[in-house]
């Protein structure tokens, strides 16, 4: 009986308000969460896309897709005003698709360093392979027979097999430390361990006539703290660069200095110089100032290099300060 006294228009009213609310909640429901799932999907999609073209490295149309991913999601971000949980999605979606640009970005930079390092490392080892093949078929041909030729050429080929050598040993050496070799560090007297390595170089500066010296300022038995076998492979591949660019009669020298904390240690020589506008590269693997006159000189390429990353794992770095015809200086220090 109730019913039969509503009134058309109240029910007009009621059904609209109704419909209007059902309306309201379709759209809420669409913008809040339907499309919001959506973008959820499509970023799934497209990082699963990315996965399965790892192959393809083509890293450039990965990228302009997560950047497609990046723009959508930040479009909706703004949309959505409502709902906390579907909007710290979206956040989440955001840091993590720009995670995944950044990783590409790294991969790609990577991928550009390993193909130049390969390319590299190709190229330093076929000039020795070469030169130790042609003096082997010019002795083949004949020159085994003859006296006043056969030895020159069988040092030749000695000289480029040592040449391989020491190559392959720095790669070896590099791929240690960029897998993380581990170091043995304790304390260890820095005024004995110059000395020593003086001491075992000093033959290579007398054949060229160079005067190799320690200027010790250090207190009696100062000690520093690393790894000696390392921090003695830094030594001897930049007193032996030094002397390699020192011309006769001129001098390297060693200059210990306290500087309370840690001990720093310069190298200096008096001979050619670098460049001002090679100084930033000379730590890069194969980077030579003159490729010609450096490969003539020897040396795989990789000796600045490893001192840098023996350095770095010491928790030190290197710098260097030089003037063409003038002489180099590189300094670094260790933690007493």
């Amino acid at each position: 009986m109730l019913l039969l006294n509503i009134s058309p228009f109240s029910i007009l009213i009621t059904a609209s308000s109704l419909l209007l609310l059902y309306i309201i909640t379709i759209l809420f429901i669409n913008k809040e969460v339907i499309r919001p799932v959506k973008v959820f999907n499509y970023f799934a999609s497209e990082t699963k896309s990315n996965e399965d073209n790892d192959e393809s490295n083509n890293f450039e149309i990965k990228l302009a897709e997560i950047k497609k991913v990046n723009d959508l999601i930040s479009d909706h971000l703004k949309k959505t005003k409502y709902n906390p949980d579907i909007r710290s999605l979206f956040d989440s979606l955001l840091m993590l698709s720009e995670r995944l640009s950044n990783e590409l970005n790294t991969a790609k930079i990577f991928k550009i360093n390993r193909n130049e390092f390969l390319g590299n490392v190709a190229h330093e080892l076929r000039t020795p392979i070469f030169a130790i093949q042609l003096s082997i078929e010019t002795l083949i041909d004949g020159a085994i027979n003859d006296e006043k030729v056969n030895l020159d050429f069988l040092n030749r080929a000695l000289r480029q097999a040592s040449r391989l050598k020491e190559l392959v040993d720095d790669l070896i050496t590099i791929s240690k430390f960029e897998t993380g070799l581990r170091m043995s560090k304790r304390y260890f007297d820095i005024s004995d361990f110059s000395k020593i390595v003086i001491n075992e170089l000093k033959s290579l500066a007398e054949n060229k006539k160079i005067n190799l010296l320690v200027e010790d300022n250090l207190n009696d038995e100062t000690q520093v703290f690393g790894d000696s076998e390392r921090i003695k492979q830094v030594f001897v591949n930049l007193i032996d660069n030094a002397i390699k660019y020192t011309p006769e009669n001129g001098t390297v020298k060693i200059v210990l200095t306290d500087n309370e904390k840690n001990v720093n240690i310069d190298i200096v020589d008096s001979g050619i110089g670098i460049p001002k506008k090679d100084i930033p590269r000379i730590f890069e693997r194969f980077y030579r100032v003159d490729k010609n006159r450096s490969r003539d000189k020897g040396g795989s390429g990789l000796g600045l290099s490893i001192v840098k990353h023996i350095l770095e794992v010491h928790n030190s770095s290197i710098k260097v300060e030089s003037d063409e015809n003038q002489g180099t200086k590189f300094s670094f220090n260790l933690q007493k």
